[in-house]
């Protein structure tokens, strides 16, 4: 697939680009065949660039997964239509298989994408380091260091590294980010805060109750993953 190497406007996009594209010369194509506006071979000429235009990337993937991997998927069906089509003389019919099946594929590579940017954008709320506090001395190491039990000290202006649970001082913590809260909350000794959400005010002492594969920002991503790769 193409999803994985691009990001950014709908037209980077060949799928989705070219599916629109496609789209294009085969409605030009349907509207001078009903309107008899030129010779029986325009439309045709329009049918028989839209196809392979729109086709070219569905297909291959459709042939690529019949030789690697033996399997028949509903890309091969959908390229069977479209010969079975052409081959009974049904261009217009061929064509419209071919965009319509392309645009599909093409919003569904774009929505992708789009929520591999948000999962980048939330994986950089996390800070890569934190202040733990262990045997009477302060360290900065790596978040995914941190274990359950750890205190680590979080100042204002700072994110959290983890989940965990206010054990000395008070704050106000955003966390518009992981619950979409608009209004900072109160925080106090004994309330629990989440990984990736900002601390506002005072410097609080935290004991971590999740490891950093754990914590609540990295079961969304994990989550929006899972629903991703499912069908």
């Amino acid at each position: 697939s193409e999803r994985d190497g691009f990001d950014g406007p709908w037209w980077r996009y060949p799928l989705l680009r070219n599916g629109l594209v496609a789209g294009a010369l085969a409605a030009i194509g349907f509207l001078l065949e009903s309107r008899e506006l030129l010779v029986p071979w325009g439309p045709r000429a329009l049918y028989l660039i839209a196809m392979p235009l729109a086709g070219y990337h569905w297909a291959r993937e459709a042939i690529e997964e019949l030789v690697r991997e033996r399997e028949v998927g509903i890309d091969l069906l959908m390229l069977a239509a479209m010969v079975g089509a052409s081959l009974l003389g049904l261009l217009n019919e061929a064509a419209a298989l071919a965009v319509l099946y392309a645009i599909a594929e093409g919003l569904e590579d774009y929505t992708y994408a789009r929520t591999r940017t948000a999962i980048r954008a939330l994986l950089s709320l996390a800070p890569k380091t934190a202040r733990v506090l262990r045997g009477g001395t302060e360290s900065d190491l790596p978040a995914e260091s941190v274990v359950v039990g750890d205190r680590f000290l979080v100042r204002p202006g700072e994110a959290f590294a983890t989940d965990g649970v206010i054990r000395v001082g008070r704050s106000t913590v955003d966390e518009s980010a992981v619950t979409g809260e608009s209004l900072p909350v109160e925080k106090e000794t004994g309330d629990p805060v989440y990984a990736g959400t900002l601390n506002q005010l005072g410097a609080i002492e935290v004991e971590a109750t999740a490891a950093f594969v754990d914590n609540t920002l990295s079961k969304v991503i994990h989550l929006v993953e899972a629903a991703q790769s499912e069908k």
